[in-house]
């Protein structure tokens, strides 16, 4: 087991990643996520940086019902109980129809020459189940989820 902890996540990688621009729709992110059964996809930049990431998490809650904030009236006027800030900011994330505009734009990444003890640690700390591979330019070069790290355990254990 320790071995394997040693090797790099550049042996264990999906070295063909799916990825979208941060101009690309809504709607194409759904249809890789659905023909390709991810549940995350990096958002690149022109340069194939990654700047971002969308996951199924961002689109459900892009999905959200939206609720109104409850206000009374008063002489014509309307004073909000809840608070405008929240609801504006969720009305806009209802409205969005682009990548940029639900993406995580705080991503954790991990290098090509880490290893895949690095890839585990980095999940744990922080919360996330995948995390894609960039090379020494920053470039995207692979993704490793928490799927591929329980394969090669199985595997190791002969499961």
């Amino acid at each position: 087991m320790e071995q394997l902890m040693l090797k790099l996540v550049s042996e264990f990688m999906t070295k063909k990643v799916i990825s979208v621009k941060e101009n690309d729709s809504i709607k194409k992110v759904f249809k890789l996520m659905d023909e390709h059964g991810i549940l995350g996809i990096p958002v690149l930049n022109e340069e194939g940086a990654v700047i971002g990431m969308v996951t199924e998490t961002d689109l459900i809650d892009h999905f959200t019902t939206l609720k109104t904030p409850r206000g009374i009236s008063i002489l014509g006027s309307i004073v909000f109980l809840d608070n405008i800030t929240d609801f504006n900011k969720h009305l806009k994330d209802h409205c969005a129809e682009l990548v940029k505009d639900v993406m995580s734009k705080e991503v954790a990444t991990i290098m090509h020459n880490k290893t895949l003890s690095d890839a585990i640690n980095s999940m744990s700390e922080k919360e996330v189940s995948r995390l894609p591979v960039v090379g020494d330019k920053g470039e995207l070069v692979g993704i490793i989820t928490r799927k591929d790290i329980v394969h090669q355990i199985a595997k190791l254990k002969s499961i």
